[in-house]
């Protein structure tokens, strides 16, 4: 009886991984683990000025970067399980305030980019779009103080 039991354990856990197998192939569910995704933000101020920019997430504060004009600053990341990273940056040139974006939201990414590409402008930072070959989608600053 026991050794019976034991067979049958071992044969439903073969049949639920090759299931498992066969769906996450499928479906990408997994996907979020294994795709890395690489985030890039350019300095484009106008007036050359530097842009003192500082990212960071729930669980990672990546620092505070002075980028150069026309100078960048990338880091690559694994999505979190729950699928809800986000990473947001303060940014701020010369005197002006510090302003905020969410330069990666998962809900709003994660499908349009593998390598989210950015540039930052007084009035914003704008998003790489791939099929249009320039930085098309401009955002407004967040409202965050």
């Amino acid at each position: 009886m026991w050794m019976h039991n034991c067979f049958f354990v071992v044969l439903l856990s073969l049949t639920l991984a090759t299931s498992f197998i066969e769906a996450s192939s499928r479906s990408h569910w997994l996907d979020f683990r294994l795709k890395k995704t690489t985030v890039v933000v350019r300095n484009e101020l106008e007036g050359e000025r530097e842009l003192r920019l500082h990212c960071m997430s729930e669980e990672y504060d990546l620092g505070l970067q002075v980028l150069r004009p026309h100078h960048s600053f990338s880091w690559k990341f694994h999505q979190n399980f729950f699928r809800t990273t986000q990473f947001y940056c303060s940014m701020e040139w010369g005197e002006e305030k510090v302003h905020w974006f969410d330069i990666y939201i998962y809900r709003r990414d994660y499908s349009r980019c593998e390598n989210c590409l950015w540039i930052v402008k007084q009035n914003g930072p704008c998003f790489y779009d791939e099929a249009s070959g320039a930085y098309d989608f401009c955002y407004p600053w967040s409202l965050k103080a």
